[in-house]
């Protein structure tokens, strides 16, 4: 679909979304954004598979993913894995070979340099840390042929390796006429809604969500729950 247009829905124009491919993807953002949540909703209504959810810090919960699906059975589709510490963020990283399925569509790593920067990296450089953790990520995408979607806290010399690593990156950008994506040859069209008036908050994540679920295949039938499930 040309970058420049946007989907007409009944009397809606909704934005249109970059699509995700196997391989890792960096997602940047100026401030705290819930579209990393609005392109992990899009993929999966979009692949009818399931998502793994490496969460660190404040991205540790689903409250977002909850407060925008759709549909309830989306949820039911996310396995969700924590790493408070460095050491376990790296452990559940490295399971990920093994916890991944033939139906996972999707694999989401928000912050994925936050646990490397702390004083409790003892006996290990941060950074080099980091650096095999995006290795064991490239790796995941590349044997299992599954887009691995990361956001980082900060754009410095201390995450520079993310981008690096990364084949597709794309900016969140905030204008006057609501969020659009950036990035690699996409632009997504973004547009007002009543008033004049924007929304930018999870009710127009929802909103879009909503909207673009039908231009989707239909979810799977069975509501089969993963072992963790949605929290």
């Amino acid at each position: 679909m040309d970058p420049n247009t946007a989907v007409t829905t009944g009397n809606a124009t909704v934005p249109e979304l970059p699509e995700l491919n196997p391989g890792l993807t960096l997602l940047e953002s100026e401030g705290p954004s819930t579209a990393l949540h609005a392109l992990a909703v899009d993929h999966l209504l979009l692949e009818c598979g399931t998502a793994t959810w490496v969460g660190t810090g404040r991205h540790c919960t689903t409250e977002s993913l909850n407060d925008i699906a759709p549909d309830r059975r989306v949820l039911e589709r996310v396995d969700v894995a924590r790493g408070f510490t460095p050491y376990q963020h790296t452990a559940l990283l490295r399971a990920l070979h093994e916890q991944l399925r033939a139906e996972t569509a999707v694999v989401v790593v928000p912050d994925v340099d936050a646990r490397y920067r702390g004083d409790d990296v003892q006996g290990s450089d941060g950074r080099e840390m980091l650096v095999r953790a995006l290795a064991q990520l490239a790796a995941v995408a590349r044997e299992h042929e599954v887009p691995v979607l990361c956001t980082r806290t900060a754009a410095d010399e201390f995450a520079a390796p993310v981008e690096a690593a990364a084949e597709t990156t794309y900016a969140v950008q905030e204008t006057a006429m609501g969020p659009r994506f950036v990035g690699d040859g996409f632009e997504t069209v973004v547009y007002p809604v009543e008033a004049g008036l924007v929304q930018t908050t999870l009710a127009f994540w929802q909103a879009v969500l909503q909207a673009r679920q039908p231009l989707h295949q239909a979810t799977p039938g069975s509501n089969e729950v993963m072992a963790g499930g949605a929290n």
